[in-house]
Formats: structure tokens, C-alpha cells, sequence
């Protein structure tokens, strides 16, 4: 037996397998623990915010939201964190105003790199009004604006959003939120299903629930660093008309035969 966790994201679920002195088939032993170093834990903290960052992005945003990218000319540059924040705050400001006069609800997801010589804000924000009216309520520089694809996972994104909060993270003179982002209260949070298989093993090669693909290059299979025990983890898209008939979708394709447990 081992425990199984399906995570509903938007257009993506995710699938995480273990196992534990309690949940273990019979072909499934413990290897050995790996002490854990800060350096370690550091990476490992990464990996799970990256996640988290991904799931919430995939949940709540979709083709044609925006990936805004808020700049400073020299002159308006913020000085310190805390007239950094308040310039995104009043920016956030003025889009929930904007928003709710057009009858729409406003959502974002907001990263801040503030370093040494440049500075900027990264959101990932609904559609809803128009690029004018957005570039109208930042006061500081330009903005520049990036339509989410139609694919429906944003993990690539995430990864790239988290990889820019590496370097002030953790200095409490250069950290704007005093953590790796800040989002709007009215997210939608990822749904979470776990479940007992009454297994001895998972296949290697794991097969996606009906309406869904694997995403091939997403397969992870190994022994926890921390744990001892086996693990798998595997992302799956949903399948729609232009995903089954589009190149981007042929290589998400899963090789896999056979129904997994």
C-alpha cells in the first residue's frame, strides 16, 4: 500500500506518490537518509515554493492574462524596499478601482526584485481592461506586458518568478514583502485529493486519468534524500481539440501502456 495526492491546478494535475513505515508495498524498501545541510534545505524550500507559486498561477490565471513587468526610470527609482512597496500598493490601488468600475474582479500574483542597481515588480494579473489604462496607473517607468499563453501551465514561469526572489529573499535590507510574493485575497487555492492504493509498487512509466495526458519530461522517480523512501512525482494537462492537434501537445504524449495504479 502507499499514498497517492492528486492536485487539481486549472488545465494541470499533479500526482505525488510515497510511501512510509506505514505505507509500503512489498517490493518497497528504505534506503538510506541524507543529512540535511542548510544548503540543502535551501534548495529544498525553492523547489516547493516554485511549486506552490505553480499550482496557485495554474489555478487562477489562463491564455491571455497578463505578465506584467513594473520598471523604474532613474530618476522615479524607489530608494528603499519600503517606497517600493508603496508604489506597487498604490498601483494595486488603482487597477482594483479600474477593475471593479468595469465590473470585473481583479486578481494578481506579485513578485518584487529589488537589487543593488535595478529594481522591478513582475504580476501576473487577469485580462480585463485595456493595456492603457493599465500603463496609466504606474508612475514610475514603463511597463511591460506579456499575454500567458493558451497552454494552461505556467510552471516555466514560476520557476523564472522564483529564481528572481533568490537574491533578496533572505536580506532583510533588500526584501520588499518579507516574503517570496505576495497575491490578492480572492485566489482560488489548488484542489487536493488523497488517496490509499492498495499496491505494491507504482508503474514506471505512469498512465494519465482519462481527459488528461502526462507531460513526459515531468516523470520523477527516486528515493527521498530525507525520507529513505521511494517516491513519484508527474504532471498531466488536460486534453482539449487544440492541445490534441497542436506540435506542443505531441510531446506531452504519454508512452506509457497499461492503466496505473
Amino acid at each position: 500500500m502507499y499514498k497517492k495526492k492528486e492536485i487539481y491546478c486549472g488545465e494541470v494535475l499533479e500526482v505525488e506518490k510515497t510511501c512510509s513505515f506505514n505505507y509500503k508495498g512489498k517490493n518497497m524498501t528504505r534506503g538510506p537518509r541524507i543529512e540535511k545541510t542548510s544548503e540543502a534545505m535551501a534548495k529544498v524550500n525553492e523547489r516547493r515554493a516554485q511549486k506552490k507559486l505553480s499550482r496557485l498561477i495554474n489555478t487562477n490565471f489562463g491564455a491571455n492574462d497578463y505578465h506584467l513587468i513594473l520598471t523604474y526610470s532613474p530618476e522615479n527609482r524607489a530608494l528603499n524596499p519600503e517606497a517600493a512597496k508603496k508604489d506597487l500598493s498604490a498601483f494595486l490601488l488603482s487597477m482594483r478601482k479600474k477593475y471593479k468600475r468595469a465590473g470585473l474582479e481583479f486578481k494578481y500574483i506579485a513578485v518584487t526584485e529589488y537589487g543593488k542597481k535595478s529594481m522591478h515588480h513582475h504580476l501576473v494579473i487577469n485580462k480585463g481592461i485595456d493595456l492603457a489604462d493599465i500603463a496609466a496607473s504606474w508612475r514610475h517607468g514603463r511597463i511591460h506586458t506579456t499575454n500567458l499563453d493558451n497552454s494552461g501551465d505556467y510552471d516555466r514561469l514560476a520557476h523564472y518568478l522564483i529564481k528572481q526572489t533568490n537574491k533578496t529573499f533572505n536580506d532583510p535590507e533588500r526584501c520588499v514583502h518579507h516574503k517570496r510574493w505576495c497575491a490578492s485575497r480572492n485566489l482560488k487555492k489548488p484542489l487536493e485529493k488523497n488517496y490509499k492504493v492498495k499496491a505494491d509498487s507504482w508503474r514506471e512509466y505512469p498512465t494519465a486519468p482519462k481527459g488528461y495526458m502526462v507531460i513526459t519530461d515531468s516523470i520523477v522517480s527516486g528515493v527521498s534524500d530525507w525520507t529513505g523512501w521511494p517516491y513519484q512525482y508527474y504532471r498531466c494537462i488536460k486534453i482539449s481539440p487544440e492541445r490534441r492537434n497542436s506540435h506542443a501537445t505531441k510531446k506531452h504524449i504519454n508512452r506509457a501502456k497499461g492503466k496505473d495504479s
